[in-house]
C-alpha cells in the first residue's frame, strides 16, 4: 500500500511537471529569423564647397544685403522733370529703377530698394503716386512711397492691400527749398524716416512676392547702344560700357548721361522694356492696361525678347521656351511704354 501511494506521488508530479512546460511554449510557430544581404552601396561623403552666398538681394541676385532681417523692397516716387534732374537726390543708388509716362510726355521714375534700410539719407524729390507704378507696385509687392497722388491712384491704393506709405506730411519727411524751385519739388525722405514708418504702421517688413526673374548667364545678339521712346517727348538710352559691365542711362534727346545731384551716373546691369496699350484715364493722367505682352531684355551687353504677363498673383516674365527669365546679376532698369512706340526701339 505505501509502496502503491509512493508511485502515485511520482506521477503526478510528472504530471504537473508536464503541464507546466506545455503552458510556457508559444501557441504560434516561431518565425524563423531574417537575414539582411550586405548591401554593396556605399555612402560617399559630400566634399566641402566654397560657402552658398547668404543674404541675397532678391531684385539684383548680388550678395550685398548684410545682416538686415528685412526683406521688404520699397518703391520711392521721384521727379523726373528736365529741369530737375541733376537736382535729384539719392536717386542712383537704387536697386532698381521703372520710369513710365504719367502725363503729357511727362515720366517719372520710381527707385526701388530691396529694403528700407538702403535708402540713403535723403531721396527726393519726392512725387505723387500714378496708376502705372501701382500696377508695378502691386504685382512686385513693394511698399509704396509717394507723396499724396492723382485721384484714380489714390483709389486704387486705398482699395488695395499694399503698404501704403504717404509721406505728403511733415511725419515722415522735410522739405528742403534749396533750390529754386517750386514748392512741390522740395519733398525728401530717407531710410530711416521709411523704416520708422513701416514700423509705425506695423507693415510686414519681410517680401510678399517673388521677383519674376533669375539669374544667371547673358545669352543673346549684341546690344551696345540702345534707344527707345518712352513718350512723344521723352527719348532714353542705354549705353553699354564693356570694361565696366553697365549701361548708362541716358537722355538721349539733349545727349547726356543721366546723374543725380551727386554727379553720380545711373549704370545698370539689366535693361527691361516692357510694351503695353495705354490709355487716358482722365482728361490729364495716363494709364497702361499692364496684361502682359513681348519684351525685351538687355543684359550684359546682349538682348533677347521674352514674354511677360501681370494678374493677381504679380507678373511672370518667360523665355521663350517657357522657363523663367534669366538676368544677369545686377542692378536693373525697367521701362514701361506704349505698343505705339515700339516700332522706335533700336539697339
Amino acid at each position: 500500500m505505501k509502496l502503491f501511494k509512493k508511485a502515485l506521488c511520482v506521477l503526478l508530479a510528472v504530471l504537473l511537471l508536464t503541464a507546466s512546460a506545455c503552458a510556457s511554449e508559444p501557441t504560434e510557430e516561431p518565425t524563423a529569423p531574417t537575414t539582411t544581404e550586405p548591401t554593396t552601396e556605399t555612402t560617399v561623403p559630400t566634399v566641402p564647397t566654397e560657402a552658398e552666398p547668404q543674404n541675397i538681394n532678391m531684385i539684383t541676385g548680388l550678395d550685398d544685403m548684410g545682416s538686415s532681417s528685412l526683406s521688404r523692397p520699397v518703391g520711392i516716387m521721384v521727379a523726373n522733370n528736365d529741369f530737375i534732374q541733376d537736382e535729384q537726390v539719392g536717386l542712383t543708388s537704387a536697386d532698381m529703377w521703372v520710369e513710365i509716362e504719367t502725363e503729357g510726355g511727362i515720366t517719372r521714375i520710381m527707385a526701388v530698394f530691396a529694403n528700407t534700410e538702403r535708402v540713403p539719407e535723403a531721396i527726393g524729390p519726392v512725387r505723387s503716386a500714378r496708376s502705372p507704378f501701382f500696377h508695378v507696385v502691386e504685382a512686385l509687392g513693394l511698399a509704396y512711397c509717394h507723396a499724396g497722388g492723382s485721384y484714380t491712384a489714390l483709389g486704387k491704393i486705398a482699395n488695395s492691400y499694399i503698404a501704403d506709405l504717404d509721406v505728403n506730411s511733415d511725419d515722415y519727411s522735410w522739405r528742403d527749398t534749396s533750390y529754386p524751385h517750386d514748392y512741390e519739388y522740395t519733398l525728401r525722405t530717407s531710410g530711416d524716416e521709411l523704416t520708422r514708418y513701416m514700423n509705425d504702421r506695423g507693415y510686414k517688413t519681410y517680401a510678399v512676392n517673388e521677383f519674376p526673374w533669375t539669374f544667371g548667364e547673358a545669352t543673346g545678339e549684341a546690344a551696345t547702344d540702345i534707344s527707345l521712346l518712352l513718350s512723344g517727348y521723352q527719348r532714353v538710352g542705354f549705353e553699354w560700357n564693356e570694361a565696366e559691365g553697365v549701361y548708362y542711362k541716358t537722355n538721349t534727346a539733349n545727349e547726356y548721361r543721366h546723374c543725380d545731384i551727386s554727379g553720380a551716373p545711373i549704370t545698370a546691369k539689366n535693361v527691361l522694356v516692357l510694351y503695353s496699350d495705354q490709355y487716358w484715364e482722365n482728361d490729364t493722367t495716363i494709364d497702361f492696361y499692364l496684361g502682359g505682352g513681348k519684351g525685351y531684355l538687355f543684359s550684359d551687353g546682349k538682348a533677347r525678347r521674352f514674354d511677360w504677363s501681370r494678374d493677381d498673383n504679380g507678373f511672370t516674365m518667360t523665355e521663350e521656351d517657357g522657363s523663367q527669365l534669366t538676368l544677369a546679376p545686377g542692378k536693373v532698369y525697367m521701362c514701361v511704354a506704349s505698343t505705339y512706340f515700339e516700332s522706335e526701339l533700336s539697339y
